[in-house]
């Protein structure tokens, strides 16, 4: 890693992103990442990390990469060399994991992770092995008795061989005549034998062989010679369980052998998407955003929190570069601010570059460049004999020599460390060089001269780090537009320092330089005020907007609730109408009895009929238009009507949305109904 990338401390960047990695193989890759100068590459890094963001934040998509490394056991493979239960276990992990993780893409929509599913597609399947591996092997050291029917059988007549032979030496513990010879009363093994615990002066009173001792040499471990038979056939059961259990370790092999292409393939896969996740797991933990990319040199960084700087005291920092202006100089007291903001700049860059997301606000802008260079600290070296000076110098001479007009320059505190005359002309014609090569810079400085430079010449822009104007503590905030000074006197005298010491330093400094500052901090004071009565003007404009809001919200409350009153007269309308229709039914079938066979009398009768008709009709005038208007099947369009069942009104749809709702006008009222809630009327 070069030593711009390390000033800027994209390594401990890279660290922290290699914890997220599940695979040691995966971490690895992570440490080695370099920024890439190439805009293809660089777009196609982050829309992995932005696809895997989209899976974990939105899908709940955290897969496993937690595989093992399986390189050597399948070149081994390959070569048809043994592999062991250990490795076969590996390779079995890793079929398991393949599988997981193509049910976990697999969720995902395609069309928003299309590099992932593509991935996932590519991964190799053989669940069948990795369920026949998992149920012949136990551990690293022990197969199951069910690997084979011929291993089952086996180890079944290895028990019950041994219980025969435990038997026959229990029968010598037990005979009264050999317990004083017996230095313990249990059957032991020694090797793969069995034998019984002697002592050595009873030696010759059990017939058998000798297989060892005990470390004080006073007990002899004997095999009776009545087992060594029986001995002898338990190792050659034993002999003929190691033979089967190689066996069935050169089936599998042979089977891994046959796939080791598709699993070095899923391997490689695996490890690629555990970077990926890794970056997106990075991402979710420091409230990262996806920058926009371009290689114009353009860089806008809006709320960029440094990644390093503990989240309860980092202070977000705007700022750009690349548009109006190529240089960036930033001024200002020691300690305020100025080092952590060039180097936010130049770490954001390389993150980018190497497809992380940066902490800052959407839409934060960072340009592709071909080399990042960077001056940055105390670089002080006593093995070289170099000054703090000299060694800036030999750093600006690499720069000098290798950048171009696609460059971008971090200095810090250029031409510091000699004479300040001197070191100040030096920094102005670095300065105007590197302006002129069209290289983007962000320079850090104390000279004066660097500030008139900057006033008097296009391409090139002024900064400052914020302070209190009462403690004149930093409050690291940059200010882009607006040189910052030093302000060594006012602190020194807010400190107590003696006054006539002050002036008579502000005298030595001389009237020009005084007046120049007396300038700047006139200029800061009127930036302060107009700042305080923007936030002012906004607080009151929010204030209002809010009131505004309120107010509207009680006017859509009052219209809804006049409707709801509307809807309810007119159900009662409804409801009278239907009664008197039927008290009118009664009167007309009466009508119709007394006109069937008229009589005298009836007259009177039919004339009472006629008035009770009058007086219901008089009672229940309904307009037609509060009745329900005939409805048609089919989606409105805009200019149709519908109805609005919920509140019984009639509205015009004047617009649409994507999701098929209808955007509707009830005479000077505007909103939104869903599809379902609204019917088409019908056309007169």
């Amino acid at each position: 890693m070069s030593n711009n990338v390390r000033s800027l401390e994209l390594d401990k960047i890279l660290s922290a992103v290699a914890l997220c990695a599940g695979s040691e193989k995966g971490k690895q890759s992570v440490l080695s990442t370099q920024p890439s100068a190439d805009l293809l590459t660089v777009t196609q890094l982050q829309k992995e990390t932005e696809e895997a963001y989209y899976a974990m934040n939105r899908c709940n998509c955290y897969p496993s990469f937690e595989v093992d490394d399986i390189t050597e056991c399948i070149m081994r493979a390959k070569k048809m060399s043994m592999l062991t239960m250990g490795e076969l276990l590996k390779i079995a992990r890793l079929l398991r994991l393949t599988r997981n993780l193509k049910n976990s893409i697999g969720k995902l929509d395609g069309n928003i992770a299309p590099i992932l599913t593509k991935m996932s597609n590519q991964l190799f399947l053989q669940n069948t092995l990795a369920e026949e591996i998992d149920r012949s092997i136990f551990s690293e050291t022990e197969m199951n008795d069910c690997a084979s029917e011929r291993l089952g059988a086996i180890r079944r007549e290895i028990k019950r061989n041994g219980e025969r032979l435990r038997a026959k030496l229990n029968s010598y513990i037990s005979v009264p005549e050999y317990q004083k010879a017996l230095q313990d009363s249990v059957v032991t093994m020694r090797g793969d034998r069995y034998v019984i615990p002697v002592k050595r002066e009873f030696k010759g009173v059990i017939a058998g062989l000798v297989h060892d001792r005990s470390a004080s040499g006073q007990t002899l471990y004997v095999e009776p010679m009545a087992i060594v038979e029986m001995n002898n056939e338990l190792k050659m059961l034993l002999a003929d369980e190691k033979t089967e259990i190689e066996r069935i370790l050169h089936e599998f092999t042979a089977r891994v052998s046959v796939i080791s292409d598709e699993l070095l393939a899923d391997y490689e896969i695996i490890t690629t998407m555990d970077v990926i996740f890794a970056r997106a797991a990075y991402a979710l933990s420091t409230r990262s955003t996806r920058p926009v990319l371009n290689q114009r040199g353009y860089i806008d960084i809006k709320r960029g929190r440094h990644p390093l700087i503990d989240k309860e005291r980092v202070v977000p920092v705007s700022v750009s570069i690349g548009k109006d202006y190529n240089i960036l100089l930033i001024t200002g007291p020691n300690t305020g601010g100025k080092t952590v903001s060039l180097k936010l700049v130049g770490l954001f860059v390389l993150m980018t570059e190497c497809g992380l997301f940066i902490p800052a606000e959407e839409e934060s802008e960072v340009s592709v460049f071909d080399h990042v260079f960077c001056d940055v600290g105390d670089e002080q070296s006593i093995e070289q004999s170099l000054s703090t000076f000299s060694s800036h110098i030999k750093n600006i001479v690499e720069i000098m020599r290798d950048y171009n007009e696609r460059s971008l320059i971090l200095l810090d505190e250029l031409g510091a460390g000699t004479d300040p005359d001197e070191g100040a002309a030096l920094a102005v014609c670095i300065t105007d060089r590197i302006l002129k090569s069209g290289a983007k810079a962000i320079i850090t400085t104390h000279y004066g001269k660097l500030k008139e430079y900057s006033y008097s010449t296009q391409g090139v822009e002024n900064a400052s780090m914020d302070f209190d104007p009462e403690t004149y503590e930093p409050t690291f905030h940059l200010i882009i537009g607006i040189p910052g000074t030093s302000n060594a006197l006012q602190i020194a005298e807010r400190l107590g320092l003696d006054k006539e010491i002050i002036q008579e330093a502000k005298g030595k400094v001389g009237a020009d330089r005084v007046y120049f500052d007396e300038v700047l901090m006139s200029a800061d004071q009127a930036r302060r005020q107009a700042e305080k009565e923007k936030e002012t003007g906004k607080e009151l404009n929010d204030a209002l907007r809010e009131e505004k809001r309120a107010l509207q919200d009680e006017k859509n409350k009052l219209f809804l609730l006049r409707e709801k009153l509307a809807a309810t007269v007119r159900s009662e309308v409804k409801r009278r109408v239907a009664e008197s229709l039927e008290e009118v039914n009664e009167i007309l079938a009466e009508l119709k009895k007394l006109l069937d066979e008229p009589q005298p009398k009836d007259y009177f009768e039919a004339a009472k009929l006629r008035k009770r008709i009058e007086e219901i009709a008089n009672r229940e005038e309904v307009d037609e238009d509060e009745l329900e208007p005939e409805l048609v099947g089919g989606v409105a369009d805009v200019g149709d009507e519908v109805y609005i069942k919920k509140i019984s009104k009639i509205a015009t749809v004047v617009g649409l949305k994507r999701n098929g709702d209808y955007i509707v006008k009830i005479g000077n009222f505007t909103t939104t109904v869903k599809r379902g809630a609204a019917q088409k009327v019908k056309k007169v």
